[in-house]
């Protein structure tokens, strides 16, 4: 079959490579229909990245996304996943028996998919599940922390949708911060009550507000620099930022340290990291839990432009001013 190799230089290559053709105990063999570029494919590609940090595959296929049919199932593997679209991330499970994701079949642990319901279109989901679990996993986290409310700074990201998303499935009050009004109108289609524009002449005091009312200390943060240093003189106390998106890589973090006096904590925030992904038995919980919300708008893919395998380099290079990806189709 055919896939897109990664060179022990991290040159990429299209090549044919031995088809799977049978599942092993615990994996899935999937006929893949299309994939989604995500930004930690091109990470990965980089080289930034120490050996070990994402799973594997046989042949050393690139990609960590996509969505397929599954054709075979291996023992302990449950039955409903036969037949069925899935939408995959491969970094969910550690496993020797990988195989794919850019690649015409792929061969996943069942604990890496999340199974598409019926009527939707695959292809909206070649890419999601990244932000999706992300989302999740975050969600699940600060309510174990007794967290009441959340901050997102990139409200109109994937996966500041997908928080919006979950924030509405599970009744969990979220300020969603845009750029542009026209970034407002869009989460406002989507269900989103608390927004606020950074353009307003009145953003600090307008979260300093929200926040105060909605008892939000945690925030979720996609950009970094610029936006930290705006808004953390009007968190309130105890409020924890969860650094997970770097976007501003060239604003360095700075604020008074009487800030400190509010006790307001900076940390990273993984997925891997989380009880939700590390825990087998939650990770259960989260997929079957994803796939029964994956109807709603907040977990798709948003799709720029199409490219078949043999077109990666091009595929690479694709850039989207309203953030569509760049999707193989198999």
């Amino acid at each position: 079959m055919k896939a897109v190799i990664v060179e022990n230089n991290q040159r990429i290559v299209v090549d044919n490579i031995p088809q799977p053709q049978n599942a092993a105990p615990e994996h899935i063999l999937i006929k893949m229909e299309y994939i989604g570029i995500n930004p930690g494919d091109r990470v990965f590609l980089s080289g930034m990245l120490p050996k070990g940090f994402f799973p594997s595959s046989r042949y050393d296929i690139a990609g960590v996304s996509g969505v397929g049919k599954v054709l075979a199932v291996g023992e302990g593997v449950p039955s409903h996943y036969l037949g069925k679209y899935v939408t995959i991330y491969r970094s969910l499970q550690f496993s020797d028996e990988i195989v794919g994701t850019w690649s015409e079949y792929s061969h996943m642990h069942y604990m890496q998919c999340a199974i598409l319901p019926d009527a939707v279109e695959p292809k909206l989901y070649s890419g999601s599940l990244v932000n999706t679990i992300t989302s999740y996993a975050f969600l699940k986290q600060i309510q174990a922390q007794n967290k009441k409310a959340i901050i997102c700074t990139a409200g109109t990201s994937a996966t500041g949708i997908a928080l919006l998303g979950f924030s509405l499935v599970y009744h969990f009050p979220i300020i969603s911060i845009v750029r542009t009004q026209e970034g407002k109108e869009q989460l406002e289609k989507l269900g989103a009550k608390n927004i606020i524009v950074q353009t307003d002449p009145h953003f600090q005091t307008q979260l300093q507000t929200l926040a105060s009312e909605l008892e939000a200390t945690a925030v979720f943060d996609g950009v970094g620099g610029k936006i930290i240093n705006d808004i953390i003189a009007y968190l309130p106390m105890n409020t924890a930022i969860y650094s997970y998106g770097y976007l501003d890589t060239k604003t360095p973090l700075s604020f008074p340290s009487s800030v400190l006096v509010k006790d307001i904590s900076l940390q990273s925030f993984s997925n891997f990291k989380t009880e939700t992904v590390q825990n087998k038995q939650q990770l259960t919980i989260a997929l079957d839990a994803i796939s029964q919300v994956l109807h709603m708008p907040h977990f798709t893919t948003k799709i720029g432009k199409t490219f078949s395998l043999d077109e990666v380099e091009e595929a690479l290079s694709y850039t989207s001013n309203d953030g569509g990806k760049a999707i193989f189709k198999i």
